[in-house]
């Protein structure tokens, strides 16, 4: 997968938005989906550029304590274990050879996936 479904999935999977962002239960509602839209692409963003520039090795060795370690280096402001769930996610999903195709009418999102049966 690429790196942006990598994140995008490990997001919708491990971010606990009520624990990254205490601050929203002071939040007027009509303000949040803009606040927490912001922050997701925020977190997004700044992770995709820290693997691009400093994540190959750790992708490639499978070492999701490295590269969470480098991204709180680098500023990613989240709680070490939401963090490292998420480049838990990342690792693994980055080894699968799948493609997005759709999301079906009930919601679920379809892929095009290679395997290989040993």
């Amino acid at each position: 997968m690429s790196i942006d479904a990598c994140i995008a999935h490990a997001i919708h999977n491990d971010l606990d938005i009520l624990e990254a962002l205490p601050e929203i239960h002071d939040l007027p509602v009509e303000e949040m989906e803009v606040y927490i839209e912001k922050y997701v692409c925020t977190v997004h963003q700044k992770m995709r550029n820290i693997i691009l520039e400093f994540g190959d090795n750790y992708l490639r060795s499978k070492d999701a304590a490295g590269l969470c370690a480098t991204c709180l280096q680098q500023g990613v402001s989240l709680p070490a274990h939401v963090l490292l769930r998420m480049c838990q996610t990342i690792v693994q999903m980055n080894e699968i050879d799948a493609r997005f195709i759709l999301d079906t009418d009930d919601g679920k999102s379809l892929y095009y996936m290679k395997m290989q049966l040993a």
